[in-house]
Parts: C-alpha cells; structure tokens; sequence
C-alpha cells in the first residue's frame, strides 16, 4: 500500500535549491545490507509484510519489497528510505507493530527511536551499555522494547518505549548475548541467547531471571518465541536448533539432526501461523522445519555453494515469502508452497560497502560503480543491479561515449594495480587483466576509438594501455608525483597532470606552488606523441585534486583539497583562469564532471553536496544538498541533463536538473 511509503523529500539528496533551480531525484539504487563474517545479520519485515529494514554503515534502511520481487520492475526513489541520524556503524532494526516507531541499535550500545511517518523525527536515544547492541525486539502492542548485546555487567534490557524506564533486570548471561525475544502473550516472557552457549527465561514483568537450559555445545546466535506464543526457539553453531513450551520455558525437544548439516545456524523466523520455523546456515543451505514432528521439511542449497552464499539472515515476511541475506549482502526472496517447500522468486543485487566511482556507458545508458570492498555492479536503464566481483577495492571506472561502436563494456582499475575489461552484458571479465604494476593516480581515453587507456601513475610515469598490454611509457613525464589526472581524446587530444607542491622552504616558508602540466596528444599510438604545452601556475594553494576537460576541449576544470574550483580557457595562449568564483564547497572536492554540451560541469565533494555550475551564467547554479552522508565520491554524466553521484554511504543516485 502506497500510504507506507515515504514521501521523496526525506530521501537522501531528493531536491536541492539554489538560484531558484532544483535537482529532481530520478533512480536511486540502495546498499545491500551490511554483512560480517561470524556474526548473524539482524534485519526485519513491517507488520503487513510489505517492506525490509535493514542496516549499512552508520544508515537505516528500508525499502519496498513489491517493486524488488515483480520481475521486470524497477524501484521508484519514493521506494527507498534511509534514516542517517546514527554517528556511528548501526548494527539492528525493528519496526514496532503498529507501523509507527522504529528502532534501531548501534555499536555504542545507543537504541534511537524515531518516527516510521512524517518526518521521521527522533523521540528518544537510549544508551544502554558500551559495547553494541545485537538486537532490539518490540511487544505486539508496541509499548515495550527489549534490547541485547555486549556490554561490561548489563547485557540486555527490558525498558518501557517512550520513556526508557527500565522494567525489571535480564540477568544470566556472563558473555555477550547475541538474540533476544518477547513474547507479548499474558504472562510475558523474554527469552535470550548469548555466547556463553545459554538459552535464558525471564518472567515478569518487572522481569527477573526464571531458568536456564544449556543444551547447546556452541553459541547460541538467534532465539525467537513463535507469534502465538505458545512456543521458543533457539539456533546456535553448533548446528543445532531446539523447541521449548513458550509459558514454562521448559525445554520440550532437539530438532532432528539432517544428515550433512554442518555449520552455523545464524538465524531463525517462525511462521505466522507458528506452525514452521526457517533457519539460515553456515553450510549455505536454508532449511525450513515443521514444529509438530521436530524435522526437516525442506533444504534449499544456496547459489554454488561459494562462501558469498552463506546465510547469515532471515525474515518470515508473510504465509508465502521468506527473505534471507547472504554473505555478500543479496538478500533472496523465497516463495515457501503450503508444504513447506521453498524455491527461489527473486533476488535483490548490488553493492554492500562505500562507493568510490561511477560512470555511465551513454550509447546504453547502464551506470556502473564500484565499491572500495572490491566489487562493482551495472545497472542497465529498466534494471536491477546485477554484482560483479573483481577483489580489491575499485579506485577506477571508465564507461565509453554514445559514438563507441565496440562491445557494451567497462574498464576497470583497481588497488592491485591491474586493469580489467568487464563485459556489461554478461558482467564477465574480457581477455585477461593488464598489470599496471604501479598505483594509478587518474586515467582516460587517449584514441578517438576509446580502445586505449592513458594512465598517470604515482611514479611520475604515463602509460598507455591497451587490450592486450602496455602498449608504450613515457617515463618521469612530471618532475613530482602526480596528485590529479585528466585526458581529452580525439584531434584535439590533452592531457593534464597535476603534481605535489616542491619540497624545501624558501625564506622560512614553504612553496605553495601546485602546478599543473599541460600535455599535448599529437600522436596516441607512441611516447613520441605527446609532449607538454604549458605550465598551469598559480591557481591552487593547496593539492590539486581532480581535474577534468570539457568534451569540446575548450575548458580544463580542476579543484582541490580547500573547495577551490578553477575554470581554464585552453583557448587563450598561455591557458588562463577564465571562472574562479565556483568556490561554495567547504571540503575536499573529489569528482568533476562536464555534461556533454562542455557549458555545464558536476562536482562533487566531501562536505556531502553536489553543485551543477553553469559557465555562460557563473551565478546560476543547482545545488543538490547532503546527497551522501560521508561524502561524494565520483560523479558522472548521462546525458544533457542527467548526471549521476556515488558517495560513501554506499547510494547510487541519478539527478535530472532543469
């Protein structure tokens, strides 16, 4: 129901005003939920089944689960949520029945509760502890919260919703507790299970310690009381998983043990009709349970069998569908018949962590990113995002022009120092990777044909690249390390490197002396070819930082680490500064990008906006206004009046501007 959803003004970056301008937010393309090796991955369903709450970085978000299981379908922004008031990594969320609060844990041992409706306003922080929360769990009537985790004597709580008010102690544990859960019938229990291989009871309230059962040989990850009550459920890694009478706490029996289980069991979610119980394992298998005969009634092996299938979470969303989440972030949708049978409907795809750059194949029209946790991902224009994993952290993209008449295609620079071609069809490497063998400061296209690959490196050398190689070098083409790169391709073909100021201070002061090399391309087949044109002084008094030519090679952008952005007619002899008052950003300017008439250039920066600068009219100008939390890190054009931002909170974000 469309009621739920959130209006698109409380997306990140969903407008911006400047000038009397506005960005309007088009695409937006979410981080998978965070994941971590050796520890389960907390998410949660609404009440009515009808979105996903998940966690990445210091973010909460939540999306609708129609648009992500219709094949064919593409989310729309107003689809997409992300609550970005936590300051630190969010590690559990959960909706409270009624649909109105929400609330989530961080590694602070904070639990923040904010609003689901409106404007999302936070009520309440608590702090509960100083190690991190695990899990926090709402009662059916919405009025209590229990919470759990690993703090220094309290390790898990029961406090009253809107005011925090503490009722009663759990108590027990001597180890962190991973899961806890409440059951909201009269008497009510808490059940808990932690790492000190305990399964917990607690009565009240005020809610005090009951019994204990130590029936697991390893520790307990998740337990969960079934929605009727009348049963608990604990799963732990020793692979095992046990039935116990939801009033009494008495342990009632093990489930039988299939034969080839192995693994972790990281989590478990009952039935809404309490009549089956699904688990998430290790051993990349989910396994759906019938609680009356104790037994399997279905195994479902995940992908390949890779370690990226573990399974790490899950969710019973509704009668029909079962959500998990893989080690690598997927989460998988699964459609569970009347028997118990579960077969795969849909899979959700992308990247997990930070993002470091984007580009946009414009003959296409598919976005690709890539992440500094080694994966990248396309994203065609009536898609989902399809993963592509390449092992290091990504620092490059280079997508072709609408003129390029060779295969759909991405090349790829990562912190291995090799260069790799990507099918954006089959998302499959093409030929083998290039050893660069130095660290790549900057790269582009050097031939009109876009099939090699000028490179700076951070050993003042330049190096072209082509499918099958290193096809030449021109060695200390700058007399110190390069700090930003740019290339123009095609007859008027240029490049430009920017270098670190000089070592060594003169009169007691040190040089603030950034140059920027100017390099003509007269020939890209050769070393010979190129030579420098000019000395750019002057212009920067701090590291230049990005640099980027308009498609007309008319104008060199560059910018640096102070905000500072420089516009340079090349047209002029010597280049002059034509445009220095495109000075509103406060941090570090990380990407440049022209739009593809060269009168309208993109930036990006650490202070978290976006700016669309205009050359004719320098004082009309779009803002696009905190559009990533932690920063932009690449941006990019897809047309006249599209372009495209990544930042570190991992979003992938189209604008149109008018």
């Amino acid at each position: 129901s469309s009621r739920f959803l959130p209006p698109a003004a409380r997306l990140p970056a969903a407008l911006g005003r400047q000038s009397g301008q506005m960005a309007t937010l088009i695409r937006s393309l979410p981080p998978l939920p965070q994941t971590e090796r050796g520890s389960p991955c907390v998410f949660c369903v609404d009440s009515e089944g009808q979105r996903v709450l998940y966690c990445n970085g210091s973010n909460v978000l939540w999306r609708a689960l129609a648009p992500l299981s219709e094949a064919g379908a593409v989310e729309k922004p107003e689809d997409i949520f992300c609550w970005r008031s936590h300051a630190k990594k969010t590690t559990c969320v959960s909706m409270a029945p009624n649909g109105q609060w929400v609330a989530s844990g961080d590694i602070t041992g904070a639990v923040r509760l904010w609003g689901a409706k409106g404007d999302h306003v936070q009520k309440n922080e608590y702090k509960l502890w100083d190690g991190c929360v695990k899990e926090v769990s709402w009662s059916s009537d919405s009025t209590r919260i229990v919470a759990a985790g690993d703090g220094k004597e309290v390790r898990a709580a029961a406090l009253l919703w809107d005011t925090g008010s503490k009722t009663g102690e759990v108590s027990g544990h001597i180890k962190q507790v991973n899961s806890i859960s409440f059951r909201s019938q009269r008497p009510f229990r808490i059940i808990t299970g932690g790492e000190d291989m305990l399964v917990a009871f607690h009565e009240g309230p005020p809610f005090k310690f009951s019994k204990s059962h130590t029936v697991h040989s390893n520790f307990v990850n998740c337990v969960r009381f079934s929605p009727d009550g009348e049963w608990a459920v604990s799963a732990g890694s020793d692979s095992k998983l046990f039935l116990y009478a939801g009033k009494t706490g008495e342990l009632e029996k093990e489930f039988a043990k299939p034969d080839g289980i192995t693994g972790s069991l990281w989590a478990c979610a009952w039935s809404p009709d309490s009549a089956r119980i699904a688990t998430a394992g290790g051993d990349k298998h989910l396994r759906i349970w019938d609680r009356a005969t104790a037994a399997q009634v279905c195994d479902v092996p995940v992908g390949a069998g890779a370690l990226e299938d573990m399974q790490v979470g899950l969710c019973w969303a509704t009668a029909t569908r079962v959500l998990s989440v893989c080690l690598d972030g997927r989460i998988l949708m699964w459609d569970v018949a009347a028997d118990g049978t579960a077969t795969l409907g849909a899979t959700v795809d992308g990247t997990m962590g930070p993002l470091t750059c984007v580009g946009c194949d414009l003959k296409s029209g598919t976005l690709v990113q890539g992440g500094s946790e080694g994966s990248m991902a396309f994203t065609a224009a009536a898609a989902g995002p399809k993963h592509v994993a390449v092992g290091k952290g990504v620092q490059h993209v280079l997508t072709h022009s609408a003129a390029f008449d060779g295969p759909q295609e991405a090349w790829v620079i990562a912190l291995d120092d090799k260069v790799r071609r990507i099918s954006l069809e089959t998302g499959k490497p093409l030929g083998d990777p290039v050893e660069v063998k130095e660290f790549s400061v900057g790269a582009g296209w050097i031939d009109a044909a876009e099939k090699k690959l000028l490179i700076a490196t951070s050993k003042n050398n330049l190096l072209c690249i082509g499918a099958d190689g290193i096809e030449w070098s021109l060695p200390s083409a700058v007399p110190r390390r390069p700090t930003a790169f740019g290339v123009l391709a095609g007859d008027k073909g240029r490049a430009a490197v920017a270098v670190e100021k000089p070592d060594g201070v003169v009169g007691g002061v040190a040089s603030s002396q950034f140059d920027i090399h100017l390099f003509a391309i007269q020939d890209p087949s050769a070393a010979a070819g190129i030579s420098q044109q000019a000395v750019l002084t002057g212009g920067h008094l701090s590291d230049v930082t990005v640099l980027s030519f308009s498609p007309t090679g008319e104008f060199l952008a560059s910018a640096d680490t102070n905000g500072k952005i420089l516009v340079w007619n090349l047209t002029a002899d010597p280049p002059t500064v034509q445009l220095n008052n495109f000075n509103l950003h406060t941090a570090r300017v990380t990407c440049l990008a022209w739009l593809p008439g060269g009168r309208k250039l993109v930036s990006g920066s650490l202070d978290g906006h976006v700016f669309v600068w205009d050359v004719d009219t320098p004082s009309s100008k779009v803002k696009v206004a905190e559009a990533h939390k932690g920063g932009v890190t690449g941006v990019a054009a897809c047309g006249e009046k599209e372009f495209t931002s990544v930042g570190f909170d991992g979003f992938l974000l189209v604008h149109s501007i008018p």
